[in-house]
């Protein structure tokens, strides 16, 4: 099973929180400023009148890949959907990894950290309900990093002509800035999304459903992350050397 972090989910999460962190909390009716993602069908349009629409628009490569390998074993059982780790021996238990020993059903993942230290001794879901008596399980896996950078469309609306242009104003001069990195840097989850600028706000009117013009400023953000693929990989514990006569096997 081929897994990847941070999902486009993810970034995008990092984003809103980030813009809930900075916006004012109420627009001008009062209500919360909404942060909502676009282009979802059967939705109607935020009853507010001021909110933001976030879309992503383009995914770049920056880099050529950054491969690694991480050898994993550790003493542990499975009861259901949990996995109970009670010792690692080599290297840490991450999600994303591939369950390998004669015990386990093939094709089991991890899937998060339930409890106890990160990577280590502790309680783990897993993808695949079963029953494991405590025995020896690997866990080892490649690592395929791609480090991308993620133009996101932030559409600011409002019903009067200040709100959305400054609001589209806090944001770009906020990604623009070391507090901008500091308040991503601080979200709880943390996906390792680092803002790296934000162009300048343009005004593009909006016709609603009811045919009236809102105030709309668009701005791209531009972020960076590093997507990164976790693949199986298995790993000798150890290696049975035979000695071979080269004079005998291989006479002329």
């Amino acid at each position: 099973m081929v897994s990847i972090a941070p999902t486009q989910s993810n970034i995008l999460a990092a984003l809103r929180n980030f813009l809930l962190a900075v916006l004012p909390a109420t627009g001008s009716d009062g209500l919360p400023i909404q942060v909502v993602v676009g282009q979802t069908n059967r939705v109607p349009q935020v009853t507010s009148v001021d909110f933001v629409i976030i879309t992503p628009i383009r995914v770049e490569r920056l880099e050529t890949n950054v491969d690694s390998y991480q050898d994993c074993r550790f003493t542990g059982s499975i009861a259901a959907a949990v996995l109970t780790v009670s010792a690692v021996q080599i290297g840490i238990v991450q999600p994303g990894a591939t369950l390998s020993s004669n015990l386990v059903t093939a094709g089991t993942t991890i899937i998060s950290q339930l409890t106890g230290p990160t990577g280590g001794a502790g309680t783990y879901q897993i993808s695949q309900s079963q029953t494991v008596v405590s025995s020896t399980i690997s866990a080892g896996g490649q690592t395929l990093q791609q480090a991308l950078r993620i133009t996101i469309q932030l559409d600011f609306h409002s019903a009067n002509d200040t709100d959305a242009g400054d609001m589209a104003s806090i944001v770009s001069t906020c990604l623009r800035d070391g507090f901008g990195v500091q308040q991503f840097a601080n979200q709880s989850p943390n996906y390792g999304v680092v803002p790296l600028y934000a162009d300048d706000a343009i005004q593009a009117p909006y016709q609603n459903d009811q045919q009236q013009i809102e105030w709309r400023w668009v701005v791209s953000a531009v972020l960076q992350a590093n997507a990164i693929v976790v693949l199986s990989q298995q790993f000798s514990d150890a290696v049975a050397l035979d000695l071979v006569s080269v004079d005998a096997t291989y006479a002329f």
